[in-house]
């Protein structure tokens, strides 16, 4: 056991993309610390103690977004350092010297910052309420008790798809506090999104992962390698991670004139990078 770790959410559904990304931890970005794989009772992938990966099966039976709330529980008090990342990233650098880099800032909870800086809060939520629920024009008054319990509601947010957090920075009733947050505002978040909740409770303490360490990765296209101060970016950023999502994601069988189809750093089609690492799983991790 090492002093990091890299955590991955899946169910039953996701598993394949979780094997895939743990495979492309090691493959492309050469991790040598420990990884966790959060995942349902129902879902039996493997015995930890023969692929040497940590399991955690967080309590309760719901399983959605808010699982990730988790992350945050005192389970993850065995390491110093979490790498939680979305299974929709793809990893094109080395993963050792990110958690080291950032090992060496102030313990705390950093967030993803690269493609949210020009969305606030509210606007965050209102798109998953138009999207999943009835929407925030059926319920102001939700908005309103929000604005009020939470100063910063309308400012800018993050993104939770990659996160790094010290353990020691985080509070022992933080689940709870999410949760509690999750429940109370239900009506406006039907689909339990995660990122929303988190963004509100936790939005003093977050601190920005630059585009040293990750970004949206139609940001890293060669075009887009440039000076740009109202996005804090240099133009010689190296990005170790990217993030892909949903349409994009790495699994997605594109053409090549579509988005997301060649990662540019690697030289790789996104998705027969995919399909290699989830077919070298067993050989990544084979049984102790």
């Amino acid at each position: 056991m090492t002093d990091s770790v890299i955590v991955v959410v899946a169910n039953k559904l996701y598993l394949p993309h979780a094997k895939s990304l743990m495979a492309g931890c090691i493959r492309q970005g050469d991790w040598k610390g420990d990884f966790c794989l959060v995942c349902p009772s129902e879902c039996n992938p493997f015995t930890a103690n023969e692929k040497g990966i940590h399991i955690f099966r967080p309590p309760g039976s719901d399983w959605s977004h808010q699982v990730k709330f988790h992350l945050f529980s005192p389970y993850f008090q065995r390491w110093r350092h979490v790498l939680y990342l979305d299974c929709d990233v793809l990893i094109q650098g080395n993963l050792n010297g990110l958690v080291q880099a950032l090992s060496k800032k102030p313990p705390g909870i950093y967030f993803d910052s690269c493609h949210r800086r020009d969305v606030t809060l509210r606007q965050d939520w209102e798109h998953f309420d138009d999207m999943y629920g009835s929407g925030a024009d059926s319920h102001p008054e939700l908005y309103d008790q929000l604005r009020a319990e939470f100063p910063h509601f309308d400012k800018p947010g993050f993104s939770s798809d990659v996160m790094f957090i010290s353990p020691e920075a985080v509070a022992s009733d933080t689940v709870e506090k999410l949760q509690d947050i999750a429940d109370r505002y239900l009506k406006a978040n039907p689909k339990r999104m995660d990122q929303q909740v988190a963004n509100l409770l936790l939005f003093n303490q977050l601190k920005p992962l630059t585009k040293d360490y990750c970004t949206w990765f139609a940001f890293d296209d060669p075009g887009n390698r440039v000076l740009c101060p109202e996005r804090g970016w240099r133009g010689d950023e190296e990005p170790v991670i990217l993030h892909y999502w949903d349409m994009y994601a790495p699994w997605r069988v594109k053409t090549p004139d579509a988005g997301a189809y060649l990662n540019h750093r690697l030289n790789r089609v996104c998705h027969e990078l995919y399909a290699e690492n989830l077919a070298a799983f067993d050989s990544v991790f084979p049984v102790l």
